[in-house]
């Protein structure tokens, strides 16, 4: 993950722990696996997923390369690593999960070390968020000011990656069944100072300095009010099996 906004997030590893959405069960249950499976979640971040797999599967490894996000990953074992090197023996996972990730990797290399580690029949399992409606209620429009006054010239950050789908091509090369795609909906419900963390965690503002993004958070709290925000959402699943 050499993209500069791939390695922006242990900057703001608090705020994403705080404000960044997690995932519904479907994520866990579209792979198939029964519940004695051992599973690596690659890219963990915080382990904002990692969560929802230790409450479905026995054994869970999260790997991620920042160490001020993998501190924060919690009930699960973690280790030090990236998608192009995953410090995993060959054969020694049911499935591996990515969520929020693929996009930054080398993706050719990324899909090799996923087939290396997978044992035949085993499951990947690739997921984003994308919203699906407004939040309610509406973000007050001097709040969306703010945004823009901060935001770094040209920074569209990385969802046009994910919408541009070449993140996929390396599962065309690699041992796997063609891609399946569903979505799942689910919901994001923040208070105030947990919504405020999530925009200081997209890629572009982790790149500001700190006092650059504490300056917008203190913006951000004059403008916004102390309130429950309510955010509908879909999570995007890809998934494939290794042929055996």
């Amino acid at each position: 993950m050499t993209e500069p906004r791939a390695r922006s997030f242990g900057a703001v590893a608090e705020d994403y722990e705080r404000g960044r959405p997690g995932w519904p069960d479907r994520v866990a249950g579209v792979a198939g696996l029964p519940p004695d499976a051992e599973v690596l979640d690659l890219a963990a971040g915080t382990g904002k997923l990692t969560r929802l797999l230790v409450s479905h599967f026995a054994r869970v490894v999260a790997v991620e390369p920042d160490d001020a996000l993998r501190v924060l990953i919690r009930d699960a074992e973690t280790l030090a690593g990236t998608a192009e090197e995953i410090p995993l023996p060959d054969g020694s996972v049911d499935g591996v999960f990515c969520a929020e990730a693929f996009h930054w990797f080398d993706a050719p290399r990324a899909v090799a070390e996923i087939a290396r580690v997978l044992r035949p029949g085993g499951s990947v399992v690739v997921c984003f968020n994308d919203g699906a409606g407004e939040t309610e209620p509406r973000w007050p429009d001097e709040a969306r000011a703010v945004i823009e006054r901060h935001r770094p010239p040209g920074e569209v950050g990385g969802r046009h990656l994910v919408e541009a789908g070449t993140w996929r091509d390396g599962f065309a090369e690699g041992p796997f069944e063609p891609l399946r795609f569903e979505t799942a909906p689910h919901e994001h419900v923040q208070n105030t100072e947990e919504a405020i963390a999530q925009i200081l965690s997209i890629s572009g503002f982790a790149l500001l300095s700190e006092t650059e993004r504490e300056e917008m958070r203190a913006e951000l709290r004059m403008v916004l009010p102390r309130q429950t925000w309510r955010t509908p959402l879909q999570a995007e699943i890809w998934s494939t099996r290794r042929r055996d």
